[in-house]
């Protein structure tokens, strides 16, 4: 009986090893990054199977159809890529193309997998791929001995002409971010790109995936799954972060307990969209009263009296128009929470406000203080700071507000409604009990005729989350 030496072994592993790889995708998978493809991870299984399976119904006739819906982070463009990759391998001479929001994207994808089909681990398992060097554009690149362009892609918006993807059309993430996918005009672009564009490549029964982070129920995958609802043509894996359970769907990629801090900062809808899988037409009121957290100015002081905060900041607000308001806040952070303590509301004209906005600054002595600068508000900022020149050492700059204003109240709304504290001793007509108002009334992307209170609360969690200042105390005067 002939005894192997390890040597031996090795190598018949490494053949046993190729060649499941070569035959089958998850193994693929588990070969290439099997610190990646761990027991602790079946979401990615379930993946690599459905995608194995697809390959197999393709090979038999069928036209596959696959929509992936997963929480951000779940590596499901990862895998795809993979996919991509060993198709390739299996089939040389056909077409492969992806696309996603962004050219840039589309490239970054393209490189990764141009250079994987070139590293000396794929090549054990397909040595007969071979990058032709001729056409190697990252947008469009063949191996040697393919009829026609292996791999290419765009981002959403251009254009694919001369070219058609024989094996598999991959739509990855087709919406940027939610500031997109809440445009009527950007949904509607991007679907008559799908239909116009993107599905006009496929030819014969080419493979379709669907790769996507929800957002909208209008969003590409909500329209799709909408007009299949009857068909049923689409298979579709859909993974939220929490299971029917309440635990992480993959503990190794985020804990439970992140998972359930993460909900915590953010507003319900955006929680259920892009991490459950579940968007919701959004409406109502935003901030209701009784989700908002309060303190009274006692309080406030006993805790002055025993402890400085963390971080002491301020945002202004500046009045786009005569209908509109200055809003202008102060607020005190200690650990997680952040106390609304001063507030100036108000539609008099900058000759009142600039001098109201400097001494709320001399008495409260913030770190920073920004004041926003899309309307006027560098120079009622420079006016600002020299009202209060040799008063205080607050760093006051400006800030100009490029995102969509609906976007970042609903983003930073979930924050708001954990860490903000507001005031519930305030006087009735006073600043404080306008601005209250004011931000108690907004109507999640509704017509709301003010939204003054809302945008300057929204820019003061952008910034005091991010500031790391020496920290101040002293007792709290607020504006009555």
């Amino acid at each position: 009986m002939t005894v192997l030496s390890h040597k031996e072994i090795q190598v018949l592993r490494e053949l046993a090893q190729t060649e499941l790889a070569r035959r089958n995708f998850h193994d693929f998978c588990v070969y290439m990054y099997p610190e990646f493809f761990t027991p602790n991870k079946p979401h990615a299984k379930k993946i690599a199977e459905t995608l194995q399976q697809s390959y197999e119904d393709y090979k038999r006739g069928l036209q596959p159809k696959i929509i992936i819906a997963l929480p951000p982070r779940a590596g499901k463009s990862f895998i795809i890529s993979l996919f991509c990759a060993w198709l390739i391998g299996k089939e040389p001479k056909e077409s492969i193309m992806r696309n996603t929001y962004s050219a840039s994207l589309a490239e970054d994808f393209s490189y990764y997998i141009r250079e994987l089909i070139q590293t000396e681990k794929y090549l054990k398992i397909f040595p007969h791929i071979k990058l032709k060097q001729d056409k190697s554009k990252i947008d469009g690149w063949s191996i040697e001995g393919a009829p026609r362009t292996t791999y290419f892609c765009a981002g959403v918006g251009g254009s694919i002409t001369g070219k058609g993807a024989t094996i598999l059309a991959v739509l990855d993430d087709p919406i940027k971010n939610m500031e997109d996918a809440m445009s009527p005009v950007i949904r509607k672009k991007t679907w008559e790109w799908y239909t116009s564009t993107h599905k006009t490549r496929l030819e014969g029964n080419c493979i379709e995936i669907v790769i996507a982070t929800r957002w909208h129920t209008e969003d590409p995958t909500g329209k799709i799954m909408e007009l299949d609802k009857n068909e049923n043509e689409w298979k579709k894996i859909i993974i939220p972060a929490l299971d029917e359970n309440g635990k992480s769907y993959c503990e190794e990629i985020k804990s439970t307990e992140d998972f359930l801090k993460l909900k915590k900062s953010m507003d319900s809808f955006i929680w259920d969209a892009l991490y459950m899988q579940k968007p919701a037409n959004v409406d109502g009121v935003l901030f209701k009263k009784n989700e908002l957290n309060y303190f009274t100015m006692q309080e406030l002081n006993k805790l002055l009296r025993n402890k400085k905060p963390d971080v002491i900041v301020g945002y202004t607000d500046v009045a786009d128009t005569g209908a509109d308001s200055l809003c202008s806040l102060i607020g005190y952070k200690f650990e997680d929470k952040v106390y609304i303590a001063d507030v100036i509301f108000t539609q008099d004209p900058v000759e009142v406000t600039e001098p109201l906005v400097a001494q709320q600054i001399i008495t409260h002595k913030p770190n920073t203080h920004t004041i926003e600068s899309n309307n006027g508000g560098r120079s009622f900022a420079l006016n600002v700071q020299r009202l209060v020149s040799g008063k205080t050492f607050t760093f006051i700059n400006t800030k100009q507000n490029t995102q969509n204003k609906e976007t970042r109240i609903l983003m930073k709304s979930g924050q708001i409604k954990q860490h903000f504290v507001f005031r519930e001793d305030y006087e009735i007509g006073s600043d404080y009990d306008k601005f209250m108002n004011e931000l108690t009334s907004y109507v999640k992307l509704g017509k709301n005729k003010h939204d003054d209170a809302v945008d300057a609360a929204t820019g003061l969690a952008e910034t005091i989350f991010e500031e790391n200042n020496i920290q101040l105390g002293g007792k709290v005067f607020s504006r009555r």
